[in-house]
Formats: structure tokens, sequence, C-alpha cells
């Protein structure tokens, strides 16, 4: 069998170390029968008409370059050219694919001129160059015909002078006479050789490319093989791929058995063996690169496209390297750094976006006041102005941002999630029953992964966990970063991967747009703020619990997803602390905006009344509404009510339960000193409608404050004074109570130490300003009326018995008449309290005038003789019918029979007893003042039901009136009984 081969196929040594070319050798073959027709017309060719060289003849009527004889192409040196043959250098070589040459070698043409060419494709070729031989011929033929004659009498005298020159052994040509036909000799031949050489070169041309085609035609089907797996990857036709690869796979092992089966091998047979060699080692390289590429779009195929077509592609045609432990390894790779970049692109672009507002100018009081009234429109959630815009951007930043890593629809948990659920199918084995196991079973060893490499998908994807936790953390407890400068460079390139798996896609995912110019930390002042990084410089607390309760919600949802992996229990103790450390640290950034916003509600003040209680402004109502919100936004973020799942989330810890305690009772605390502040340095009008009017906010239009219904004066500091008082006592009595009622059924905490605290403050600042108002009324009626009881020639005993009431009683009640009208417009609630108050104080200081007046008298007795006795009772009485019973309190009574008391102890008693003689007339002369003045001090009469009797009537000493009864009832019947 070994001398068999080596026979057919020219070897001398059955392991040679090159191979020979048979289409040389043929041409060498061809070389020396040329050789051998020439010799003898050698002595009639001129030097430069042949060159030897090495043994190898060069013909120089060749031309540079022709078209292809099967007409596909107008140059056959440019195909080869652009096959990489070196046709320019190499004369000998180009010949050798020339048809005019007479070393062309047919084989070697088709095989380097029409390698890729296609059955169909010959086929066309033969019939062209058949078409072109027999147009050839039918001219060759006119030609050979019409001078036939002259080249045979031509050759015939050539033959006979070189016959007569050989048997006379004649060497020189001038002694024949040839020197003149030397040259026409020449140029006949050359014409002969282009005339006839082409016809009988053409003939056997002819025939060796019928037998090439028959030897296509035979073996069609298999030389289709390579362009038809061509096709299929253009197509992307993967079965055709694998079905064509199969097949010439089968067809190179039959052949090659065709070698150990059979002694002596037959032409066809050796044949076979060739093609298939050949084209198995074509198809071999088209599927290698076909593989290369494969890897590469493997390790970059995401979780959403078809990964499992690229593997199921690469088990049947057979790899090495597990191409399912390679995409698991990439994807991994891709997730540990998608996860990184994302995150830290993050860090830069919050922190930039913080600085720029941290560099905002501060909000006027009117645009801090429509934020905060936000929180009790009734208008979509969407479309709040819960602060500014800069503000309201930052939180839409880090919303966008987290969501685009946790959201499970879309985000990278999403991915992660995904992830995890094909890894745990392939270490399960489901996924592994739908793919191929490759040719003879040798793709099978790939569908089991190690125990070794589920250990590492397991910690691959307990680290992707941590990466996510770990961010997490980091962007919620570690303060703002100081370098930013990377936000103007492009992201880093993809860090090499081991040898065995591809290098995993590098992609930058696209964050929100950059701000052009990224403020500096060193000018910005340190507030609290500046020790959170997600938290915006003056953030209010409405926006603050809107937002960080969504992302503490959209933060518990996904670490609830984490959860449900099963990874390991140390999973769910890494997402609970990430739970606990991010809820802490929004409680506490809320806080901060929670105090300052209760110190700013004294921005909604705008002493307007309230609808639906005239007696207070708006201001307690948008409060309540301010106070409620932040409570129940703060009840989210505790107990992240919203989240889907709370087997993860622990409950808040008793101490920051503590802290929001106490941050809710200073937020009250900050609240009703803003209202005491409100009463003494009031906004500037101008100021606040200038702001009004130019506000423009696409939530509400604001109208100037001089069109609006229900406004007070509030230049007017008792106006503001008293206001403030009824909305305290309506703080106190229903809206507070009301605050902490909630407060303790959102948090189950028990605040009754803090409500007695919260009581007893709203009592000293009621007090307050209760006094603040009363106190200059006070002090004019204690001036008014100790100056006039004190006065030297108050009532002498030389006097004349009274005929009315004291002046000063007069000024004092219309000063309290002045005051009632005041109270009574601006607040009627506080009317009777402030009226009996200023009541009260005005027998209280007749009564101190009263006692000064009789320490001061040397004779005590002396104090107070009948004039100013029955003077003293007029002036009481008379204060007290004009106040009635509504306005007259248990101490001022008590004040009353004070007095009695001691104009008993400073009168004598021939005085007293001249006193109860005078009683009538006393009476007849308080009916008289009470009518004669009943237009100016009818505000204090009490409304009742029915018509009051006539008090013009005559009134009898022991009868009463309807205005006076209660005066005239409580005369003495002497001046020492006791009131």
């Amino acid at each position: 069998m070994d001398a068999a081969i080596a026979k057919h196929y020219r070897l001398t040594d059955p392991f040679p170390t090159t191979w020979s070319d048979p289409i040389e050798d043929n041409q060498v073959v061809l070389r020396k029968a040329t050789r051998a027709s020439t010799a003898r017309y050698s002595i009639l060719q001129e030097e430069g008409m042949s060159l030897r060289s090495s043994g190898n003849v060069l013909d120089t009527t060749v031309p540079q370059d022709e078209a292809d004889p099967l007409g596909t192409t107008s140059s056959v040196v440019r195909v080869l050219r652009q096959r990489g043959l070196p046709v320019d250098e190499n004369l000998l070589l180009r010949n050798r694919y020339l048809v005019s040459s007479k070393t062309f070698a047919p084989a070697a043409f088709l095989r380097d001129v029409h390698s890729n060419d296609t059955t169909e494709q010959l086929s066309r070729g033969l019939e062209f160059l058949s078409r072109s031989i027999d147009q050839k011929s039918e001219s060759l033929k006119v030609l050979v015909e019409s001078n036939f004659d002259r080249f045979v009498a031509a050759k015939a005298t050539i033959e006979g002078v070189y016959t007569e020159m050989k048997q006379t052994n004649l060497n020189k040509e001038q002694e024949w006479g040839l020197a003149g036909i030397k040259t026409p000799l020449t140029e006949a031949g050359r014409k002969a050789d282009e005339i006839f050489g082409p016809v009988m070169e053409n003939r056997g041309k002819e025939e060796k490319y019928r037998a090439a085609l028959g030897l296509v035609e035979k073996h069609k089907d298999l030389l289709e093989i390579p362009n038809l797996i061509i096709d299929a990857i253009k197509r992307k036709d993967y079965e055709l791929l694998i079905e064509e690869y199969q097949k010439a796979r089968k067809w190179v092992s039959e052949s090659r058995a065709l070698i150990q089966k059979v002694a002596k091998l037959q032409e066809a047979q050796l044949h076979q063996i060739i093609i298939a060699e050949k084209v198995w080692t074509e198809v071999g390289k088209i599927v290698e690169e076909f593989k290369r590429d494969t890897w590469k779009r493997l390790v970059d195929t995401k979780q959403e496209d078809n990964f499992l077509e690229l593997i199921s592609i690469l088990l049947e045609l057979g790899v090495e390297d597990n191409p399912i432990w390679v995409w698991l390894l990439s994807r991994y790779d891709y997730l540990k750094n998608k996860l990184n970049r994302t995150f830290e692109r993050t860090r830069i672009e919050i922190e930039a976006l913080r600085r720029k507002v941290a560099e905002a100018p501060t909000p006027s009081n009117a645009i801090i006041a429509m934020h905060l009234r936000s929180s009790f429109r009734r208008i979509p959630v969407g479309n709040l102005a819960l602060d500014t815009s800069e503000i309201i951007a930052f939180w839409e930043l880090i919303n966008t941002s987290l969501t685009t890593i946790l959201s499970p629809q879309g985000g990278i948990l999403s991915e992660v999630l995904t992830f995890w659920e094909t890894a745990q199918n392939f270490l399960e084995g489901k996924t592994q029953a739908t793919l191929p196991v490759g040719i003879d079973d040798q793709s099978r060893k790939h569908h089991r992964i190690s125990e070794d490499g589920t250990k590492t998908l397991r910690a691959g994807a307990i680290e992707l966990i941590t990466i996510l936790r770990d961010s997490v953390c980091t962007l919620f407890q570690e303060p703002p970063i100081n370098d930013i400068s990377s936000i103007y460079s492009p992201p880093p390139d993809t860090p090499a991967t081991p040898a065995s798996v591809p290098p995993t896609p590098g992609g930058f995912v696209p964050m929100s747009p950059l701000p052009l110019r990224v403020p500096s930390k060193g000018g910005l002042k340190k507030d609290p703020e500046d020790e959170f990084a997600f938290l915006p410089p003056g953030a209010n607390s409405l926006g603050g619990v809107h937002y960080l309760s969504k992302i503490l919600t959209l933060l518990g949802n996904a670490a609830c997803l984490l959860a449900e992996l099963p990874i390991g229990p140390q999973v769910q103790d890494k997402l609970k602390s990430m739970i606990v450390g991010a809820r802490e640290r929004c409680v506490h950034a809320v806080c901060i905006g929670w105090l300052r916003d209760a110190q700013n509600c004294k921005v909604l003040e705008d002493w307007t009344r309230a609808p639906e209680n005239r007696d207070v402004t708006k201001m307690p109502a948008q409060f309540l509404q301010v106070e409620a919100a932040v409570i129940g936004g703060m009840q989210k973020l505790l107990y992240l009510s919203e989240v889907k799942s709370s087997e993860i989330i622990p409950p808040p810890s008793t101490k920051l339960l503590t802290h929001v305690r106490g941050q809710f009772v200073r937020s009250l605390y900050k609240a009703l000193q803003g209202m005491l502040e409100n009463t003494k340095r009031p906004m500037a009008t101008e100021e606040w409608n200038a702001e009004q009017e130019t506000l423009a906010s696409p939530v509400a239009s604001v109208a100037p404050r001089n069109m609006v219904s229900g406004m007070v004066d509030q230049s007017d500091k008792n106006v503001r004074v008293l206001l403030t008082l009824s909305n305290l006592q309506l703080l106190k009595s229903e809206l507070i109570p009301q605050l902490i009622s909630q407060f303790e059924s959102a948090f189950s905490i028990q605040l009754t130490d803090e409500s007695k605290t919260i009581r007893d403050a709203l009592s000293q600042l009621d007090e307050q300003l209760f006094t603040e108002y009363t106190r200059p009324h006070l002090l004019h009626l204690t001036t008014l009326i100790t100056t006039s009881i004190l006065s030297p020639h108050w009532c002498l005993s030389s006097h004349p018995p009274p005929s009315s009431v004291k002046p000063y009683i007069h000024k004092t009640l219309l000063h309290l008449v002045h005051v009632h009208t005041e109270v009574n417009t601006t607040s009627p609630v506080l009317t009777t309290t402030i009226v009996s108050h200023l009541a009260e104080r005005i027998c209280h200081l007749i009564l101190e005038s009263f006692q000064k007046r009789l320490d001061n008298t040397n004779t005590p007795t002396k104090a107070f003789p009948l004039p100013a006795l029955l003077q003293a009772t007029l002036d009481v009485e008379f204060v007290t019918s004009i106040l009635g019973s509504q306005y007259t309190t248990q101490k001022a009574q008590e004040y009353q029979r004070g007095v009695y008391q001691i104009l008993d102890r400073g009168s004598s008693e021939e005085a007293r007893t001249e006193m109860q003689r005078e009683l009538g007339k006393v009476k007849t002369i308080l009916h008289n003042e009470r009518k004669g003045t009943r237009a100016q001090f009818l505000c204090f009469r009490s409304a009742k039901k029915g018509k009051d009797k006539d008090a013009s009537s005559a009134a009898t000493v022991g009868g009463r009136d309807s205005a006076a009864s209660s005066s005239t009832s409580s005369l003495p019947r002497r001046v020492g009984d006791s009131y």
C-alpha cells in the first residue's frame, strides 16, 4: 500500500518534507518537448528570439495581460494579484496563467483563477470558450486556405536551402545569400506561431477543461459545501450551517476510510480523497472563523437576547471550552462592572448637582409659603410644587438613577435576578435538556457544571448583591465625595478578562444630562445637610418625605426580591442592615427639613381670615396640613408600609422613634415661636405683595393681597396679637390634640408627658400674648383711675351730695368700649375674656385706690365723709350695672365687696346712717346715668330672647329695670352691708 501511494504521488520518500507541484512537473515535460521540436530550427533563430536561463525558456512574445478565456474578467493578472500571487515579479509564473503562453497550465489556471466558481459559473465559462474557439477556428480556416500555397512554397524553399547547407558544411550565411531573407523568414515564422500555435493548443486545453468540468460535476455537492456554509452564516441560517458542516465531515470521514479499505486506489477514488480533503480544509477555516466570531458574540450577548442559540451552535460544532460556563462568567463580569460604573457615575452626578443646588439663591418667603401650601392642594401628586425647581431636579435625579439600578423592570436589579434565575436553571440541568450534545456526544461533557463551578456561581451572585448593598450604603451613609473631576473624563476601558473568557462589553449606561458648570465644594458653607450626599441643601420636609419614601420603597422591594434568592442566609443579614442604615439616614435627613419648615411656618400667615372660622386666620389649618403630611410621610419612611413584603424589613429602633418623637415636639415649639414672631415683626406688606404678584407658579395662581377676601390690617399690632390669640386657642383646643393623636396612632407611641408640656407651652404663650395686649390698656386705666381717686379734690366733706358719676368712670368705661369694639371686630371669640379681665382689673384698681386713700388719711373714720361715701357707691354701682353679669367675674364681685368694706372702715357711723337715707336718691341718679349713656355702652348688653322692659319708666328704690336690675338690687341698705 505504501509503495502504491508513493508511486501514484511520485514520491521517493513516504514522509517527504515538501510536495512537488504536478502542474510544474507537466510544464517541465512540455518545455522539454518544446525544446526538442524547435531544436532543428535553432539555426534560424536570432539571439534575441529566445532566452535560456537555468534551463527554462521565456517566451517574450506573450502579452503582459489578457482577458479570461472563460469570459469572467477582463484581466487575469489583476485576479491573480488580488489572490496574492507575485505575477508582476515572476514572469514565468505569470505565463502559466495566460492562454497565449506556451507554458500555459490549465490545472493551475482553474485552481487559482476560478477557485471560488460554482459549477454553474464554470458551465457558462465553458460555453463562452466554445463559442470563442469556433469563431477563431472559422477565421483561421479562411486565412489558412488563402495563404496555404505560399506557406508550403516557403517551407519547401527553406528546407531545401537548409539541406544543401548541411551537405556542403557551409556555415556562412553571406555566401548563400541568406542575409536578405533572414528578417522576412523570422517574421514569417513568428506569424505562423501566432496563427497556428493557439489553434493547436486550444484544442488540447478544451479537452482538459472538459475533463476538469466533468470532475467538478461529479463532486458538485461536495464542492458547493463551503459556499453554502458561507451563505448560511450570512443569512444566520444556523440549521443549514450545521447540516452542511456535518455533511462535509461525513464526506471526509468516508474518503479517509477508503485508504484503509482499498489496497490500490483508482483515479476516481484519488480524486474523491483530494477534493474531500481540500473541501474539508476550506470548511474548517470557515467554521473556525465562525466559531471565533460566535465566541465574541456570546460574551457580548445579554440575557434578553437569544444567547442559548449561540451556545447551541458552539456545542453542535464542537468546542474545547464550555460555552455555558464562559457565558455565565462573562455575564457576571459584565454585571459587576456595570454596577460599579453606574453607582460611581451616579454618585458623581448627584454631588455635582448637589453643589449646584447649594449655590442657588435662597427662595423668598412667598415662594417658601407656596411650597409649604402644596401639601393640601388637591392636585395630582406628580405636579406638586413641593420645592424649588433646582431641588426637585435633584430629587428626580436620585429617584431616576436609583430606579435605573434597583427597578425590577428594566433596571440592573432585573438583570441580576434574571442572571441568577438563568444560572440556577443551568445548575439544575433544566436548560441543558434542550441543548445539543454535539457530534458523537462530544459536547455532552459541557452540559454538567462541576461542584466547584456551582460554588463559584453562588459566590458570584453573593458578590453582586454585596456590591449593590455596599453601593447603596455608601450613597446613604457616607458624606458627599470631594473629587468629582472624573465627571469630565470618559469611562475607563473594560478590564481584560482571563484568556479563556473573551472580553466583556464595556458600554456605559447613559445617565442624566450633566450640568454645564460644576461648582466647587470649597466655597460652600457648612450646614447639617452637607453630611448627607443624597439630601439637597435647603430641601423642605414635604419634598423629602415624598421622594425618600418612594426611594426607600424602591429599595425595600429590591431587597425583598434579592432576599428570595436561594443563595444563603448571610445575604438576608446584609440586606437588613442596608435597609436599617438607609432608613435611619433618610429619617434624620427629613428631620432637618422638618425643623426648618416648622420655623418657616410663620410665612404661612398672610393675615387672611379662614372661610370656615372668621375668628382665626388660615395659618392654623395650613400648619395642621403641613405637620400631618410630614407625619404621614415619616410613617412611610419608618415602617415602609408600601413595600410588598416585609419579612426582611425590621421595625424601627426605639432610638430612631425617640428621635422622631423629639423632633415632632420641637417642630411644634418652633411653629409657636414663629407665630409669636409674627405678632412682633410682620413681613412688610409691600414686600409680600410684590412677591405674590411676580410669583409665577404652575401649581396655583396667587391673587394680590388687596384682592383677597377676609384680609385684616396687619400693620396694627393689636390686630395681630388678637388673631394670634384666637389661633392659639384653636391650636390648643383642636388642632394640636389632633396632631398628637395622629402621631400616636402612626407610631404607636403615647405622648403623655409631651402633651402636658405642649399644653403648658401653649398656655404660657397665650398668657404672654394676652398680657402683651392688655398691658397698655391696664396702664392707661391705672393712670386714669388712681389719679382721679387719689386726687386731694376727689370728694371733700364740703362738697354737696353727688348728682352724677365721676368723669373718670365714664372715661374708663369708654376705653373699655373701645377695647370691646376692637376685640369684637377682630376676634369675637376673645371679647368676653378680654373685657371681663379688664373689668376685673378696673374693680381691682378702684379697690386699691380706695385702700390707698384710706391708708393716706390720718383719721381713718374721716377718709370717706358722706359725699365721698355716696360718690364711691354711685361710681362702683354704675360700673357694675354697665358691665352686667356677662363681664362681671367672681373676682370682680369680690373686689366690689372689698370696696364697700373699705368704705365702711373709712366712714363714721353717722355717715353710714345718713347713707341709708340717701340710697333712694342714689338709685335715681344711677338710673338717669344709665339712661343717658345707654347708646354709649350698648355693646355691653347681653343678647337675650324677647324684648327688654322699658328702661325709661320710673323706678322706685326697691324696684328694678331691665338694664339696671343687677345694680339697683345690689345697692346696700346701709353702707356697712357686706358684698
